[in-house]
């Protein structure tokens, strides 16, 4: 009886070895499929990261830009205003007696 119940020990010990290891074979496809797609989320998840940070910083040099943009337009306008205010000086004085 004792060494049939060492003999039944080890039988049930190796069917859970290999059931196991199928087991764990099996779900190897699984695992590297869900591998395979959290890296791609993490790589999806960097290049927007990433593409945030450009257009972040496109849209600051646009920015810039445009008050680059406004600053000349509002020394053109007051360089324009000064010779209009010249011009009507001068004419006062031509015309005064």
């Amino acid at each position: 009886m004792i060494k049939f119940k060492k003999f039944s020990t080890s039988i049930t010990a190796i069917l859970l070895i290999i059931f196991t290891g199928v087991a764990c074979s099996a779900s190897d496809p699984a695992e590297k499929e869900a591998d395979r797609l959290e890296d791609r989320a993490d790589q999806i998840r960097k290049e927007d990261k990433d593409n945030k940070k450009a257009i972040e910083k496109t849209g600051e040099a646009i920015a810039d830009k445009k008050e680059d943009d406004a600053d000349r337009v509002r020394k053109a306008a007051e360089d324009t205003a000064d010779r209009i205010e010249d011009d009507a000086d001068r004419i006062r004085k031509n015309t005064k007696d």
